[in-house]
């Protein structure tokens, strides 16, 4: 097979070289799943109207899928370096078209998922305000500030925002630990129902509900890829950050799941979320731990999407970067910031694309919950689960060329991967208006944006010279990388 030398980007369209380690990566990507934001959101809706006390097993299920997407994806992760990854990867398997369709596909579904987020921070942020400290502030406010805050840290460094994100992290995870052996300790282990690990249980119920939010509570462990670029020796970092964090997710997940089932009376969990999904894990930390945990746990839950935030918001700027630095958007969204090696541009630009919507929905007198978020999570959470099953599929192409291939890291473990991941959008589309809680046809017309991205994207694509992307490089002179398609004659 020919494989292309790409040359190294210019210096002012670089990202910081060297900046994250092993750590670092696993703290933005685990930071963005959010334990605590889908504990406290997600899944208290998978066991009240979907597999019941059976979500703890299927958030193991989950992993195990996701697991077989990271094994294809570390693999390709050791081939091409790339802050527009799931563009890159497809590219390189399926040609420059579709990568060009995923890329687009990706742009959107990541700005989709800051709108959400930002409303979602918003919401939480006056909540929170205005119960803990009798402090009545906009909504629109809160969003505006913490977007800039999340501006900010951007540009000051891939490596603060790792930081300030691990600090946030520790604490909500830490909480969640305290709360599962508070659980063991006052309840016993007999308060744990065995069925949350049945298969049975796990399948039974309304199943693709259960499973549509499990799964969307796994968003951000695969953007491991996406900083490669900033990343120490990133042919072993990223794929050692990638089987760390969906191990140390799916483990706290289960963990965490399981506890708040047992502390919310076992077996009988599942009428306790019914009767009120928004306060089922608030009422089981207040039962064992009491009224102190569930003040602390507003705050902690505020911070958490503050993280959340930080992280996707970095996300969407480096496709945005990535994009500009090939020539598909303006160039000078490619550039970096002459001293810190940020993308400065995208991100200012990707602000300021979501402070207009948040200020044209505020004006509107919209609610950043039901209306912003709603109308833009499933979009995003969709978007992204595709992406995965697509580039599962791309791994297996993209190998089964080589002669080196291993039949379980390029064949097998993918195509299992793209089989599930597939099975998840089928079950998001099926469930559409549930996880958007709105009956208008409109809002549940909304995936249909991703076709249309892909269609643009494609067209692209089509039109584009064939040519090697610049930002797809040898991250070692010596070891050429395999350069997409485009570069190679077809």
């Amino acid at each position: 097979m020919e494989t292309t030398t790409v040359e190294s980007p210019p210096a002012r369209h670089q990202l910081e070289r060297g900046a994250m380690g092993v750590g670092s990566i696993v703290f933005l990507v685990v930071a963005t799943a959010a334990p605590l934001s889908a504990m406290a959101t997600a899944m208290p809706v998978a066991v009240a109207l979907g597999n019941g006390v059976g979500a703890p097993g299927a958030y193991l299920v989950v992993a195990l899928v996701l697991a077989l997407f990271a094994v294809g994806y570390a693999a390709m992760s050791r081939q091409l370096t790339n802050p527009g990854a799931f563009f890159a990867y497809v590219a390189a398997g399926l040609g420059p078209r579709l990568g060009m369709a995923a890329g687009f596909v990706a742009l959107l579904a990541y700005n989709m998922l800051v709108l959400y987020v930002v409303g979602l921070v918003g919401f939480f942020a006056h909540q929170t305000f205005a119960s803990e400290l009798s402090v009545d502030i906009p909504w629109e406010i809160f969003s505006f500030g913490l977007l800039a805050f999340a501006l900010v840290v951007g540009i000051l460094g891939i490596e603060l925002n790792a930081r300030v994100l691990g600090t946030l992290l520790i604490a909500e995870t830490a909480l969640l630990l305290v709360l599962a052996v508070a659980t063991l300790v006052t309840e016993g282990p007999g308060a744990y129902p065995l069925q949350s690990v049945s298969p049975d249980e796990i399948f039974s119920g309304a199943v693709g509900i259960g499973f549509t939010f499990v799964f969307i509570s796994f968003i951000g462990f695969e953007a491991t890829a996406i900083f490669g670029e900033e990343a120490k020796e990133p042919r072993r970092t990223v794929p050692r950050a990638t089987m760390i964090a969906i191990a140390f997710i799916g483990i706290v997940y289960l963990l965490s799941s399981w506890s708040i089932i047992a502390a919310s009376g076992g077996a009988d969990a599942q009428a306790a979320a019914l009767a009120d999904p928004g306060t089922f894990v608030f009422a089981a930390a207040g039962s064992v731990l009491g009224g102190w945990a569930v003040h602390l746990m507003n705050w902690l839950l505020l911070t958490s999407l503050i993280a959340v935030l930080m992280a996707i918001h970095n996300m969407a700027t480096r496709y945005i970067f990535a994009f500009g630095r090939e020539g598909v958007l303006p160039r000078r969204l490619g550039e970096t910031h002459p001293r810190r090696r940020t993308p400065y541009v995208a991100a200012c630009a990707q602000a300021g694309f979501v402070a207009v919507v948040v200020a044209i929905y505020a004006l509107a007198g919209a609610e950043p919950y039901l209306d912003l978020g709603n109308q833009t999570a499933g979009v995003g959470a969709l978007g992204v689960i595709g992406l995965m099953a697509v580039t599962s599929i791309a791994v297996v192409a993209f190998f089964w060329r080589r002669p080196d291939r291993s039949l379980w890291r390029h064949v097998v473990a993918p195509g299992l991967a793209a089989l599930g991941l597939l099975t998840a959008c089928c079950l998001i589309v099926d469930n559409y208006s549930l996880l958007t809680g709105s009956t208008s046809s409109v809002v549940n017309a909304l995936p249909w944006l991703l076709v249309v991205a892909a269609a643009i994207g494609f067209v692209v694509g089509w039109k584009r010279p064939p040519r090697a992307p610049l930002d797809v490089f040898a991250e070692d002179a010596e070891e050429p990388a395999t350069a997409p398609p485009a570069a190679a004659a077809r």
